[in-house]
């Protein structure tokens, strides 16, 4: 029997719990073993995400540990779900394997995104399996769900940023590729504890890059945005880098390397919103959020992406991040 045909008999013996009559999962009406998988979410809309990661690109097999190749695999789209303060629900997974793998290495990456699953209550009711000569890949797409009651006004986009607006984030930013890319928990229950207290005019999660990410609201908002670079709250890791950087267009100022960092690297996989500025200040002073939030900047009218110093100088800026 070849490896896929192992593998996928597996994961359908480790899946078949959820689904099964004495642990139900309360969404999943048929899971793995049919054509296609049956999910009713009855009163709630769905919310779909998919992402695909590949050796050599998100990760390094043989380098990175095994069951944290599967944990950002899932990870990362279960971030997309916390961008739309989505309940994870469900996921379909594919595999395209190196023939050269062995079935327990398999099993061990499966290992991984089973465990972020279940940390998450997410169904695995399906997916695909292959082999090739090539590298590993794997792709996600989830489903999520939003109460259909919930405000129109208060479902999570990215086009709804408001001039005046403060931009709150989650966490910290900067050299994610030192560990915290593999190993990040995705915001889920800090979007679903805002979603169900705060007006959040607009969110995304921090994938590409702080500065790419946020661009892109000010884009699809027909906004600006201005960071103080002061107020960006620098990781552990970016906190360790030396020498400095020099950043704008036109006029120049020079940075630390951990700002630029947190600038500039991608797969923070933090969560920002855009709020007004009594709801950011409500949101700040919540001892319960489930996560440290930070006010780093505003909305502004123009069509510009200017940062301000630590000095007072604003100078305007062009978004760059990680590149697949």
């Amino acid at each position: 029997m070849l490896i896929e045909h192992k593998f996928i008999d597996w994961i359908k013996q480790v899946c078949d719990a959820q689904v099964c009559d004495s642990q139900p999962h309360k969404h999943v009406v048929l899971g793995i073993g049919d054509d296609a998988a049956i999910v009713d979410h009855g009163e709630y809309l769905t919310v779909v995400a998919t992402d695909l990661l590949a050796d050599n690109v998100h990760f390094v097999l043989g380098q990175t540990p095994d069951h944290l190749i599967g944990h950002k695999a899932l990870a990362v789209n279960l971030s997309d779900l916390a961008a739309m303060a989505a309940t994870p629900v469900s996921v379909v997974v594919s595999f395209l394997l190196p023939r050269s793998m062995e079935l327990e290495q398999a099993k061990e990456i499966f290992d991984g995104l089973k465990g972020l699953a279940d940390q998450f209550s997410v169904a695995v009711i399906g997916g695909d399996t292959n082999c090739h000569d090539g590298p590993l890949v794997i792709n996600c797409a989830v489903t999520g769900i939003v109460p259909r009651d919930r405000d129109t006004a208060n479902r999570w986009n990215m086009s709804s940023a408001k001039v005046d607006d403060a931009i709150l984030v989650s966490g910290d930013f900067g050299a994610s590729i030192s560990g915290k890319h593999l190993t990040f928990e995705p915001r889920v229950k800090l979007a679903n504890y805002l979603a169900e207290r705060y007006e959040i005019h607009a969110a995304t999660d921090i994938t590409d890059s702080l500065s790419i990410d946020l661009a892109a609201v000010a884009k699809k908002s027909g906004v600006g945005i201005r960071l103080n670079l002061v107020d960006i709250p620098l990781s552990e890791a970016a906190s360790e880098l030396n020498g400095t950087a020099n950043i704008g267009q036109q006029n120049q100022i020079v940075v630390p390397a951990a700002v630029a960092a947190a600038l500039f690297d991608g797969e923070d996989f933090e969560l920002a919103i855009s709020v007004d500025q009594e709801t950011a200040k409500e949101i700040l002073a919540d001892g319960d959020c489930p996560c440290k939030m930070t006010c780093v900047g505003a909305i502004t009218s123009s069509a510009r992406f200017e940062v301000v110093s630590e000095g007072g100088q604003t100078v305007e800026i062009l978004p760059r991040g990680y590149e697949h």
